[in-house]
């Protein structure tokens, strides 16, 4: 081994039990998963007020609720 390399030592530590191969890479899976990884670039999100619980309100056409509650919920960013 040469004087460059990093001398590794185990961050995880099993203390009870014998975990099977199968358990143990489970187990790294999941800790790699909530560590995050870094970030990463989502790009730019879609609203989509498909299906938004003002929409199933039922008011008449010409009501003033219906412009204030359903239309403006439609217009907000």
């Amino acid at each position: 081994m040469s004087e460059d390399a990093e001398v590794h030592q185990p961050e995880i530590k099993i203390v009870k039990g014998k975990p099977t191969d199968e358990e143990v890479a489970a187990l790294v899976t999941v800790l790699a998963g909530v560590s995050g990884g870094g970030q990463v670039d989502e790009g730019p999100q879609i609203v989509d007020l498909w299906g938004h619980p003002v929409d199933k309100l039922r008011y008449a056409a010409i009501s003033w609720e219906r412009i204030t509650r359903v239309e403006r919920t439609h217009l907000r960013r």
